[in-house]
């Protein structure tokens, strides 16, 4: 289980749906069919046009079109057929790696809205949204993919001003630090008391790893970290410096416990209390990692490992542009 700085209900099932999305996309189908005590009810699948004959087009054609078929003023799909809906919403989340994010947020927008009509309709389909997308133990989560439900839910006029509250406190801590935005300025203090600042560090990426002491994915991280060849090399070529963050009170155990982490990195503590007290990050879930260009834009947040060394593996080694000169 994860570490976390606050909890959130934890009662989601896991959904595994590569395979699904796959066929979905290949061949116009789709993994959600007839479920056990589902009233017999089949999900209305989307025939997606042969013009769109790539895995993006398809994908940003079902971002608008996935629900064209599904009845949203019956409510029996949201009573005995719960599980094919909510299963259909599980396969719809997975389109959305493959579209665009322009396609994504319109997609989602459409969908909320015709779910809108019937209030019982547009509870259900945000909560499978909040179920997927925003809790910490979905497969599936991606808080830029919650962020378009959490403003069509402020816009909603089904809600009223007390239903509003929470998406709105959501809304403003995912809002901080976003991919693409120039990051808030993380102040820290060494082990010696030398105070410092991310956006001193003149490497051409940072690699920010958020812990406690007491964490034992946080050891697991950290060791994972250090053992990666690019980010190795990426080290080597000092185009990368990872920095270690804590924002804990305790910082004589701190001291002694970054005596046992990787001696290449920058280890520093929340000393203005910034993050702890301000909350300038939101770190729904500790370790974790954030992906810095040298300017502090956020080229990745509360990102897999796996994730940032697939990107830094791409800046080591770019792809080569076919030659267009070259003789057939």
């Amino acid at each position: 289980m994860k570490d976390s700085t606050y909890s959130i209900g934890r009662n989601s099932r896991r959904a595994t749906v590569a395979t699904c999305i796959l066929a979905y996309l290949l061949v116009w189908g789709g993994c959600s069919g007839k479920k056990e005590g589902a009233a017999k009810r089949t999900f209305p699948m989307v025939a997606v046009p042969t013009v769109y004959n790539a895995p993006q087009a398809r994908a940003e054609y079902l971002a608008m079109h996935y629900w064209d078929h599904f009845d949203f003023g019956d409510t029996v799909n949201i009573g005995s057929a719960a599980p094919v809906t909510e299963q259909a919403v599980v396969d719809y989340i997975s389109t959305f790696p493959y579209a665009s994010y322009g396609a994504v947020n319109e997609g989602l927008r459409h969908t909320l809205s015709m779910a809108e009509r019937h209030p019982a309709m547009y509870a259900f389909f945000t909560s499978m949204m909040e179920r997927y997308l925003f809790n910490l133990n979905s497969s599936l989560r991606n808080d830029e993919y919650f962020i378009p439900v959490l403003e069509h839910m402020l816009s909603s006029v089904v809600l009223d001003d007390y239903h509003k509250a929470r998406p709105g406190a959501i809304l403003f801590e995912l809002q901080k630090n976003r991919p693409g935005t120039q990051a808030t300025d993380i102040r820290y203090a060494t082990p010696s008391g030398t105070k410092d600042a991310l956006s001193h560090i003149p490497t051409d990426y940072t690699l920010a790893m958020f812990h406690n002491l007491d964490c034992g994915n946080c050891r697991e991280l950290a060791a994972a970290i250090d053992a990666s060849a690019v980010i190795r090399e990426m080290q080597r070529k000092k185009m990368l410096t990872v920095l270690s963050i804590y924002h804990g009170n305790d910082i004589d155990g701190w001291k002694k416990h970054v005596s046992g982490m990787p001696p290449s990195w920058i280890h520093g503590y929340d000393c203005n209390r910034e993050i702890a007290d301000s909350a300038t990050y939101a770190l729904r879930v500790i370790p974790t990692l954030y992906l810095f260009r040298k300017d502090r834009t956020v080229v990745m947040r509360d990102a897999p490992l796996n994730y940032v060394e697939y990107f830094l593996n791409s800046i080591l080694n770019p792809p080569v542009a076919a030659d267009t000169n070259s003789p057939q």
